[in-house]
């Protein structure tokens, strides 16, 4: 079994880079949502879940939680949206702002 000695000057060197690399990163990734904005149809809603398909066949969850019901209650299947809001860390899904219709 082959050991991998740190304790020279570079070893050390590269550990503290690797832990400022990690560093960077996670406070990147805390702080910054991605921000987001598509069309495509609905194909459902569910409480506060609207599953909606773009138009290159992609499925997209989208979280409600921050859009007044108001902008979605007669949203129906099928019809035309412009989702806007953030991709969270996890990435799982779209949180969205705002919700509009393009009409029916």
């Amino acid at each position: 079994m082959r050991r991998c000695d740190i304790r020279g000057s570079r070893g050390v060197a590269a550990l503290m880079a690797l832990a400022l690399l990690s560093v960077l990163s996670a406070t990147a990734s805390a702080a910054d949502d991605t921000p987001v904005r598509f069309q495509g149809r609905v194909l459902w809603i569910a409480g506060e879940t609207l599953m909606v398909a773009t138009d290159d066949s992609q499925s997209i969850n989208v979280d409600l939680t921050h859009v007044p019901q108001d902008a979605y209650q007669r949203l129906e299947r099928y019809d035309r949206v412009v989702v806007t809001g953030t991709i969270p860390r996890e990435q799982n899904r779209v949180e969205a702002t705002s919700i509009e219709s393009l009409g029916p």
